[in-house]
Protein backbone atom coordinates (compact mmCIF):
# COMPACT_ATOMS: atom_id res chain seq x y z
CA UNK A 1 0.00 0.00 0.00
CA UNK A 2 3.00 2.44 0.83
CA UNK A 3 4.52 1.86 -2.22
CA UNK A 4 1.12 1.96 -4.66
CA UNK A 5 0.71 5.88 -2.94
CA UNK A 6 4.69 6.51 -3.35
CA UNK A 7 4.26 5.71 -7.05
CA UNK A 8 1.10 7.54 -7.15
CA UNK A 9 2.81 10.80 -5.89
CA UNK A 10 5.71 10.23 -8.32
CA UNK A 11 3.33 10.30 -11.12
CA UNK A 12 1.49 13.44 -9.58
CA UNK A 13 4.84 14.91 -9.92
CA UNK A 14 5.72 13.80 -13.54
CA UNK A 15 2.39 15.24 -14.82
CA UNK A 16 2.42 18.27 -12.42
CA UNK A 17 -1.38 17.06 -11.79
CA UNK A 18 -3.43 15.61 -8.91
CA UNK A 19 -4.60 12.36 -9.23
CA UNK A 20 -4.29 10.54 -5.36
CA UNK A 21 -7.71 10.87 -4.89
CA UNK A 22 -8.75 9.08 -8.26
CA UNK A 23 -6.75 6.27 -7.20
CA UNK A 24 -8.64 5.99 -4.01
CA UNK A 25 -11.65 6.11 -5.73
CA UNK A 26 -11.12 3.36 -7.96
CA UNK A 27 -10.14 1.30 -4.80
CA UNK A 28 -13.72 2.37 -3.29
CA UNK A 29 -14.21 1.32 -6.58
CA UNK A 30 -12.93 -2.36 -6.54
CA UNK A 31 -14.12 -2.65 -2.94
CA UNK A 32 -17.86 -2.08 -4.09
CA UNK A 33 -17.25 -4.27 -7.19
CA UNK A 34 -15.83 -7.36 -5.19
CA UNK A 35 -18.05 -6.73 -2.01
CA UNK A 36 -21.40 -6.81 -5.07
CA UNK A 37 -20.34 -9.63 -6.97
CA UNK A 38 -18.14 -11.75 -4.35
CA UNK A 39 -20.89 -13.53 -2.41
CA UNK A 40 -22.74 -14.52 -5.70
CA UNK A 41 -19.37 -15.99 -7.52
CA UNK A 42 -18.57 -17.70 -4.15
CA UNK A 43 -22.10 -19.04 -3.98
CA UNK A 44 -21.94 -20.26 -7.65
CA UNK A 45 -18.37 -21.45 -8.46
CA UNK A 46 -17.18 -22.21 -4.66
CA UNK A 47 -14.55 -20.56 -2.89
CA UNK A 48 -11.69 -22.49 -4.20
CA UNK A 49 -12.79 -21.79 -8.05
CA UNK A 50 -13.58 -18.06 -7.16
CA UNK A 51 -10.28 -17.57 -5.25
CA UNK A 52 -8.11 -18.92 -8.39
CA UNK A 53 -10.01 -17.09 -11.27
CA UNK A 54 -9.57 -13.58 -9.66
CA UNK A 55 -5.84 -14.57 -9.12
CA UNK A 56 -5.73 -15.29 -12.35
CA UNK A 57 -7.49 -12.20 -13.65
CA UNK A 58 -5.04 -9.83 -11.30
CA UNK A 59 -1.93 -12.12 -12.44
CA UNK A 60 -2.90 -11.18 -16.40
CA UNK A 61 -3.79 -6.92 -15.33
CA UNK A 62 -0.52 -7.34 -13.51
CA UNK A 63 1.87 -8.19 -16.75
CA UNK A 64 -0.05 -5.54 -18.72
CA UNK A 65 0.61 -3.01 -16.45
CA UNK A 66 4.01 -3.35 -14.66
CA UNK A 67 5.75 -2.57 -18.62
CA UNK A 68 3.39 0.91 -18.24
CA UNK A 69 4.46 1.65 -14.45
CA UNK A 70 6.10 4.98 -13.90
CA UNK A 71 9.81 3.76 -13.02
CA UNK A 72 10.32 5.86 -10.04
CA UNK A 73 13.42 3.82 -8.19
CA UNK A 74 16.31 6.53 -7.22
CA UNK A 75 18.96 7.28 -10.10
CA UNK A 76 21.98 5.10 -10.09
CA UNK A 77 24.75 7.12 -8.29
CA UNK A 78 22.22 9.83 -6.02
CA UNK A 79 22.48 9.54 -2.82
CA UNK A 80 21.11 7.42 -0.14
CA UNK A 81 18.31 8.99 1.99
CA UNK A 82 19.15 7.59 5.42
CA UNK A 83 17.03 4.69 6.23
CA UNK A 84 15.77 6.42 10.00
CA UNK A 85 11.99 7.52 11.07
CA UNK A 86 11.64 11.64 10.28
CA UNK A 87 12.70 13.61 12.89
CA UNK A 88 10.56 16.51 11.80
CA UNK A 89 6.96 16.22 12.98
CA UNK A 90 5.54 17.81 9.87
CA UNK A 91 4.74 13.90 8.48
CA UNK A 92 3.75 12.67 12.06
CA UNK A 93 1.24 15.54 12.66
CA UNK A 94 -0.01 14.50 8.90
CA UNK A 95 -0.49 10.77 10.31
CA UNK A 96 -2.55 12.20 12.91
CA UNK A 97 -5.01 13.77 10.64
CA UNK A 98 -5.11 10.66 8.20
CA UNK A 99 -5.67 8.88 11.73
CA UNK A 100 -8.54 10.77 12.82
CA UNK A 101 -10.16 10.73 9.31
CA UNK A 102 -10.35 6.50 8.99
CA UNK A 103 -11.24 5.90 12.31
CA UNK A 104 -14.54 7.67 11.02
CA UNK A 105 -14.67 5.26 8.03
CA UNK A 106 -14.22 2.17 10.21
CA UNK A 107 -16.57 2.95 12.48
CA UNK A 108 -19.23 3.73 9.29
CA UNK A 109 -18.03 0.40 7.90
CA UNK A 110 -18.19 -1.80 10.98
CA UNK A 111 -20.77 -0.60 12.65
CA UNK A 112 -23.85 1.13 10.73
CA UNK A 113 -25.49 -2.50 10.06
CA UNK A 114 -25.07 -2.96 13.87
CA UNK A 115 -26.79 0.64 14.82
CA UNK A 116 -29.54 0.91 12.12
CA UNK A 117 -30.65 -2.87 13.72
CA UNK A 118 -30.45 -2.60 16.87
CA UNK A 119 -30.72 0.90 17.87
CA UNK A 120 -33.41 2.03 15.47
CA UNK A 121 -35.23 -1.56 14.80
CA UNK A 122 -34.61 -1.75 10.55
CA UNK A 123 -34.53 -4.73 9.11
CA UNK A 124 -31.37 -6.77 7.80
CA UNK A 125 -31.93 -5.38 4.06
CA UNK A 126 -31.99 -1.88 5.07
CA UNK A 127 -29.55 -1.53 7.42
CA UNK A 128 -27.19 -2.84 4.69
CA UNK A 129 -27.65 0.73 3.21
CA UNK A 130 -26.08 2.73 5.96
CA UNK A 131 -22.36 1.30 4.58
CA UNK A 132 -23.73 1.40 0.95
CA UNK A 133 -24.80 4.86 1.07
CA UNK A 134 -21.34 5.48 2.66
CA UNK A 135 -19.06 4.24 0.15
CA UNK A 136 -21.14 5.27 -2.62
CA UNK A 137 -20.70 8.71 -2.06
CA UNK A 138 -17.05 7.88 -0.74
CA UNK A 139 -16.27 6.62 -4.38
CA UNK A 140 -18.10 9.22 -6.68
CA UNK A 141 -16.30 12.14 -4.54
CA UNK A 142 -13.14 10.79 -4.35
CA UNK A 143 -13.20 10.72 -8.59
CA UNK A 144 -14.25 14.30 -8.47
CA UNK A 145 -11.40 14.94 -5.53
CA UNK A 146 -8.40 16.06 -7.52
CA UNK A 147 -10.48 18.82 -9.68
CA UNK A 148 -12.12 20.47 -6.21
CA UNK A 149 -8.03 19.88 -4.85
CA UNK A 150 -7.05 21.91 -7.82
CA UNK A 151 -9.89 24.32 -8.11
CA UNK A 152 -9.68 25.41 -4.35
CA UNK A 153 -6.55 23.83 -2.84
CA UNK A 154 -5.55 21.41 -0.72
CA UNK A 155 -6.24 23.20 2.59
CA UNK A 156 -9.91 25.02 1.27
CA UNK A 157 -11.05 21.05 0.63
CA UNK A 158 -9.86 19.60 3.58
CA UNK A 159 -11.35 21.94 5.92
CA UNK A 160 -14.78 21.66 3.27
CA UNK A 161 -14.65 17.76 3.69
CA UNK A 162 -13.72 18.23 7.88
CA UNK A 163 -16.73 19.99 8.01
CA UNK A 164 -19.13 18.16 5.63
CA UNK A 165 -18.13 14.64 7.12
CA UNK A 166 -18.98 16.16 10.91
CA UNK A 167 -22.17 17.30 9.80
CA UNK A 168 -22.81 13.80 8.46
CA UNK A 169 -21.68 12.00 11.49
CA UNK A 170 -24.19 14.07 13.91
CA UNK A 171 -26.80 14.27 11.36
CA UNK A 172 -26.70 9.96 11.79
CA UNK A 173 -25.90 10.02 15.68
CA UNK A 174 -29.14 12.72 16.35
CA UNK A 175 -31.18 10.41 13.91
CA UNK A 176 -34.29 8.35 15.55
CA UNK A 177 -35.31 6.06 12.61
CA UNK A 178 -33.27 4.44 9.51
CA UNK A 179 -33.47 7.08 6.55
CA UNK A 180 -32.08 9.96 8.08
CA UNK A 181 -29.08 7.91 9.60
CA UNK A 182 -28.57 6.73 6.45
CA UNK A 183 -28.69 10.17 4.38
CA UNK A 184 -26.35 11.05 7.48
CA UNK A 185 -23.85 8.28 6.28
CA UNK A 186 -24.10 9.42 2.95
CA UNK A 187 -23.24 12.76 3.71
CA UNK A 188 -20.45 11.64 5.88
CA UNK A 189 -19.15 9.40 2.84
CA UNK A 190 -18.83 12.80 0.85
CA UNK A 191 -16.80 14.39 3.56
CA UNK A 192 -14.71 11.53 4.47
CA UNK A 193 -13.85 10.57 0.76
CA UNK A 194 -10.59 12.76 -0.09
CA UNK A 195 -9.52 13.73 3.28
CA UNK A 196 -7.46 10.81 3.59
CA UNK A 197 -5.97 11.07 -0.03
CA UNK A 198 -5.06 14.73 0.34
CA UNK A 199 -3.06 13.56 3.74
CA UNK A 200 -1.31 10.82 1.51
CA UNK A 201 -0.49 13.49 -1.43
CA UNK A 202 0.59 16.22 1.47
CA UNK A 203 2.74 13.13 3.33
CA UNK A 204 4.73 12.11 -0.25
CA UNK A 205 5.19 15.64 -0.88
CA UNK A 206 6.75 17.27 2.44
CA UNK A 207 10.16 19.12 1.68
CA UNK A 208 13.54 17.34 2.20
CA UNK A 209 11.65 13.95 3.09
CA UNK A 210 11.65 11.27 0.60
CA UNK A 211 7.97 10.59 -0.71
CA UNK A 212 7.99 6.78 0.99
CA UNK A 213 9.19 8.02 4.14
CA UNK A 214 6.42 10.50 4.43
CA UNK A 215 4.10 7.91 3.48
CA UNK A 216 5.10 4.99 5.61
CA UNK A 217 4.53 6.72 8.61
CA UNK A 218 1.09 8.29 7.18
CA UNK A 219 -0.18 4.74 6.50
CA UNK A 220 0.92 3.59 9.51
CA UNK A 221 -0.86 5.99 11.32
CA UNK A 222 -3.83 6.24 9.19
CA UNK A 223 -4.44 2.26 8.74
CA UNK A 224 -3.99 2.14 12.80
CA UNK A 225 -7.56 3.57 12.72
CA UNK A 226 -9.01 1.21 10.65
CA UNK A 227 -7.65 -1.64 12.55
CA UNK A 228 -8.69 0.36 16.10
CA UNK A 229 -11.94 1.64 15.56
CA UNK A 230 -13.84 -1.70 15.35
CA UNK A 231 -12.44 -2.96 18.60
CA UNK A 232 -12.81 0.02 20.23
CA UNK A 233 -15.60 1.03 19.43
CA UNK A 234 -17.52 -2.53 20.38
CA UNK A 235 -15.92 -2.27 23.48
CA UNK A 236 -17.69 1.75 23.90
CA UNK A 237 -21.11 0.48 22.68
CA UNK A 238 -20.60 -2.10 25.97
CA UNK A 239 -21.43 1.31 27.91
CA UNK A 240 -22.83 3.99 25.40
CA UNK A 241 -24.77 4.08 22.90
CA UNK A 242 -23.88 3.85 19.05
CA UNK A 243 -25.43 7.69 18.31
CA UNK A 244 -23.46 8.86 21.08
CA UNK A 245 -20.05 7.20 19.33
CA UNK A 246 -20.78 8.76 16.11
CA UNK A 247 -20.94 12.30 17.85
CA UNK A 248 -17.78 11.56 19.47
CA UNK A 249 -16.40 10.79 16.05
CA UNK A 250 -17.54 14.44 14.69
CA UNK A 251 -15.73 15.54 17.13
CA UNK A 252 -12.58 13.63 16.37
CA UNK A 253 -13.20 15.48 12.89
CA UNK A 254 -12.14 18.66 14.89
CA UNK A 255 -8.37 17.40 14.56
CA UNK A 256 -7.69 17.12 10.75
CA UNK A 257 -9.98 20.95 10.84
CA UNK A 258 -7.23 22.21 12.84
CA UNK A 259 -4.20 20.82 11.37
CA UNK A 260 -5.67 21.63 8.13
CA UNK A 261 -3.27 24.29 7.11
CA UNK A 262 -0.54 21.36 7.29
CA UNK A 263 -2.17 19.81 3.87
CA UNK A 264 -1.00 22.89 2.08
CA UNK A 265 2.47 20.22 0.23
CA UNK A 266 -0.37 18.71 -1.29
CA UNK A 267 -0.29 21.64 -3.58
CA UNK A 268 2.22 21.29 -5.99
CA UNK A 269 0.09 22.31 -9.66
CA UNK A 270 -1.28 26.32 -10.40
CA UNK A 271 -5.19 26.11 -9.18
CA UNK A 272 -8.03 25.88 -11.80
CA UNK A 273 -9.26 29.46 -12.51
Amino acid sequence: DVAMNANAVAVERARGRAIMSSCHGFWSLGAFAGAAAGGWLIQRFGELAHAAVITAVFALVLLWALPRLLQDAPEAGSPKAPLRLPRSPLPWLIGLMALAAMIPEGAILDWAAVYLQREMGASLSVAGLGFAACAGTMAAMRFAGDGLRRRFGAVTTLRASSAVAMAGLVLAGLSSSPAPAIAGFALAGIGIANMVPIAFSAAGNVPGLAAGMGLSVVTMMGYSGILLAPGSIGFLAEHLSLGTIYLGLAALLLIPLLLSRLAATADFEPRDD
